[in-house]
């Protein structure tokens, strides 16, 4: 049976896709120009960003100073932020020597790993030639090339950009520490009260989940780097303190992250000790990550942050294109943001799309 007309003498689906198709040109048109817009001034957005997640992680000792110690709010806030730079710079002078020490020892592990790979391309079962791999990692080089000179740290302005960037994310954070919640306060008595609910409700959600995010993914990353660590020691890998911090920080990389800084691992285990012990570190990563998905992430972020796999690869690799490492780092936390927020402020069941990006 055919399908009615409508009034205008075409067929319904058509009318109804019609409008759908214009609604998402003029979404597409309206996303489009925020991007352009936001990456014009993209060192001063990811600034207040980062300023947002610095803040996260320092809010409670400044509210504990504040509502049990009667502190003002701007000593705490300096106090706290002194203490955060002063242990960051501690732990930085306890690592960087031994670091340092063993970093030509650690790229000299990695070029003869990657030597070894290549003659196992070119004389294995994949018969490829050198030109055909110098060719693809030409190409591959030249992309990488060419999306970090249109990011953040891209071009010859990069050094006075991550200054100016860092200058205005730490001046922002304490401003956040020091007056976030009067600002809050003095926003929501200028909404209408059922606005003003929403607000403070998605301004609630998005910051708790912001926080456990920051503070879990530590953890997450220190069980990681602890666990490979004492898995390296066992097998008599060298350069176990380089590739453990190197673990620690993949993981604020979620999948892509935690992938390289694991094939590091190996690859330095291999040359050292040869298909066996590389083999047992490769089994150690994937064990670890494997233990980390279905029981150290879910109990550290419960479902706040229960992103699928997929949505988390394409944002940290959308946010990377974007954005550079900054935009990699982002992007995950953001999302589960967005997501969170929406569920809050939703009706109990939320059946729309964004429901989607729950594993």
């Amino acid at each position: 049976m055919a399908e009615p007309a409508s009034r205008s003498g075409l067929p319904h689906w058509l009318v109804k896709w019609g409008d759908a198709s214009w609604r998402l040109i003029a979404i597409g048109v309206v996303v489009y120009f925020a991007f352009q817009l936001l990456k014009s001034v993209s060192v001063v957005a990811i600034a207040v960003i980062l300023a947002l997640f610095l803040a996260s992680v320092l809010w409670s000792p400044v509210r504990w100073l504040v509502d049990k110690a009667n502190w003002p709010p701007m000593l705490a806030s300096l106090t706290t932020m002194i203490l955060a730079v002063a242990l960051l710079f501690g732990g930085i002078a306890l690592l960087v020597p031994q670091i340092a020490s063993n970093f030509d020892s650690l790229s000299s592990d990695v070029t003869t790993a990657w030597e070894d790979l290549k003659g196992w391309l070119i004389d294995g079962p994949l018969d490829l030639s050198e030109e055909q791999i110098d060719s693809f990692l030409e190409s591959s080089l030249e992309q990488l090339r060419n999306v970090e000179s249109q990011s953040i740290l891209g071009g010859a302005t990069a050094v006075a950009e991550f200054f100016s960037g860092l200058f205005l994310a730490v001046i922002a954070t304490f401003f956040v520490l020091k007056d976030g919640r009067s600002m809050l306060s003095k926003l929501l008595e200028r909404l209408p009260d059922d606005r003003s609910r929403q607000v403070e409700t998605g301004v609630r959600v998005g910051w708790r989940t912001l926080s456990q995010y920051m503070g879990g993914i530590a953890l997450v990353g220190l069980f990681d780097a602890v666990v490979i660590a004492i898995g390296l020691l066992v097998v008599g890998v060298p350069l176990v303190l380089p590739l453990a911090t190197l673990v620690f920080f993949g993981a604020f990389f979620p999948l892509i992250g935690a992938f390289l800084s694991g094939l590091v691992a190996v690859a330095v285990a291999f040359v050292n000790g040869g298909w066996v012990d590389g083999l047992i570190i490769l089994g150690v990563v994937i064990a670890v990550q494997q233990f980390e998905g279905d029981v150290v992430m879910p109990l550290v972020f419960g479902k706040t942050l229960r992103l699928h796999p997929l949505v988390i690869l394409l944002g940290v690799a959308a946010g990377g294109l974007a954005f550079g490492l900054f935009g990699a780092f982002l992007a995950v936390p953001l999302i589960g943001m967005v997501v969170s927020v929406r569920e809050a402020l939703g009706d109990g069941d939320d059946d729309s799309y964004l429901s989607l990006t729950r594993g």
